[in-house]
C-alpha cells in the first residue's frame, strides 16, 4: 500500500507533466492516413473554396497529407464526384483554364483552432514552385510539405 505521502507525489508529478508542453522543434511530423480522424476536416476546408472556384462539388485524391502541430499540409488532385478527373473547361475557371500549361492539383495549409480547421493559404493548379518564398509560417510550410515545398508540378 502506498503512503499519502507518495500518493502525492505521484500526484504532483502526473500534474506536472501534463503541464509541460513540448517545444515546436520537438513535435514530429505525422503522416494522415485514410482512417484518421483528422482527414475529413481537413479536406472538408479545401473543399469549400476549392468548389467556389470551380462551381462544381468535388471530392480529393490525397497524394500526401502532414501534420505538425496544430498545422497541416494536403497535396491533393481534385476529382468529381464521381471520382472522375475534371474537365476544367466545363467549370467557371474555363476561360483561364490552360490545359497545356495548368496542373490537376492544389497545395493546402491549414491550421487547427479548437475543434475548426482553417484553410491559411491554398495553391490551386500551380504551374510552377509554391510556396518557396513565402513570408508567413516558412519554418511549418517547410516542415509540413517537406519536399512537396520544392518541387515543380509539370503543365
Amino acid at each position: 500500500m502506498l503512503s499519502r505521502r507518495q500518493v502525492l507525489l505521484m500526484m504532483a508529478a502526473l500534474v506536472a507533466a501534463g503541464a509541460m508542453r513540448t517545444p515546436a522543434d520537438a513535435q514530429q511530423i505525422v503522416q494522415i492516413g485514410r482512417d484518421s480522424p483528422e482527414r475529413k476536416p481537413i479536406l472538408d476546408a479545401v473543399r469549400a473554396p476549392v468548389e467556389r472556384l470551380l462551381g462544381i462539388k468535388v471530392i480529393f485524391v490525397v497524394e500526401r497529407m502532414t501534420m505538425f502541430g496544430d498545422w497541416a499540409f494536403a497535396a491533393l488532385h481534385p476529382r468529381t464526384e464521381a471520382g472522375n478527373r475534371i474537365d476544367y473547361r466545363r467549370t467557371l475557371i474555363a476561360k483561364d483554364f490552360d490545359p497545356e500549361q495548368d496542373s490537376d492539383f492544389v497545395d493546402a495549409l491549414v491550421r487547427r483552432s479548437g475543434s475548426s480547421r482553417t484553410l491559411v493559404e491554398h495553391a490551386f493548379l500551380p504551374t510552377d514552385v509554391v510556396w518557396k518564398n513565402g513570408k508567413r509560417n516558412t519554418s511549418c510550410r517547410a516542415r509540413c510539405s517537406s519536399a512537396n515545398s520544392r518541387r515543380t508540378r509539370p503543365g
